[in-house]
């Protein structure tokens, strides 16, 4: 069973598909097939593991696979940690849009201002009053975050930092604030391409642009300091920011 549904952002009215399979509800911009639905089924009920992802390892609680229809996909699950995942299960009380619904949205935007980021394809919601929720997007194969690079590529990290330059000022100008920006959330292709990711919670900053850039730089010393990774990395990003003008 499938219907159109209007999906209210601050920008316009967006239209997805919604799908139904049981308890699931997909919901994407394009028409998806049966064939792809069934798929899609089967990957989030997949049990994700609780192994440690090492030092800010990005991307969240996550599975990879080729979706006929949709390509290399990679699938993202959103649950509360500590005391409310013990009470909730990992479930969110369904007020407002879905985590899963507004980082698609977000992640739209940031794209049409030139940002790489993973391209959105399915958000995917199960339950009524409390719910579990999933993105599915774009797999970005053969990446390694910037952590990785400083500790085992030193070498390139001046010339990761400056692609990274353009990408954080179209950030700061259009007043987006990443709230979790940090280098493990920044990854590099084989390709040399850049690309940041994990958009969750990410939102339109009222503040001046002085104020998101010390946002900003704070979030990313305080992660540089925590992990013990190279000082660069800081000093690189606080001359980034503060070449950028009001």
């Amino acid at each position: 069973m499938s219907s159109t549904v209007a999906v209210r952002n601050d920008l316009r009215v967006s239209t997805f598909e919604r799908v139904f399979r049981g308890p699931y509800h997909f919901f994407s911009r394009e028409p998806l097939s049966d064939e792809v639905a069934n798929k899609l089924v089967h990957l989030v009920r997949v049990r994700l593991d609780e192994a440690p992802r090492g030092i800010l390892g990005g991307r969240g609680r996550s599975v990879t696979a080729d979706v006929a229809g949709l390509g290399a996909v990679f699938v993202k699950r959103y649950a509360h940690g500590g005391l409310l995942r013990s009470l909730t299960g990992g479930k969110f009380l369904n007020i407002g849009a879905s985590r899963s619904r507004t980082e698609f949205v977000m992640l739209e935007r940031v794209r049409a201002m030139g940002i790489n980021a993973p391209r959105p394809l399915v958000y995917v919601t199960k339950g009524n009053l409390f719910y579990n929720t999933w993105l599915i997007m774009e797999e970005l194969p053969h990446t390694r975050t910037l952590v990785e690079v400083s500790t085992n590529e030193p070498e390139i990290l001046d010339g990761c930092m400056e692609s990274l330059a353009p990408h954080l000022r179209t950030l700061v100008t259009n007043r987006v604030l990443h709230v979790d920006l940090h280098p493990g959330n920044v990854l590099l292709a084989k390709d040399g391409t850049l690309f940041i990711v994990d958009f969750d919670k990410a939102y339109m900053y009222r503040g001046t642009e002085a104020q998101l850039r010390e946002l900003y730089l704070r979030r990313w010393r305080r992660a540089v300091i925590k992990h013990g990774l190279s000082p660069i990395l800081t000093e690189k990003m606080s001359l980034m920011l503060r070449s950028y003008h009001e």
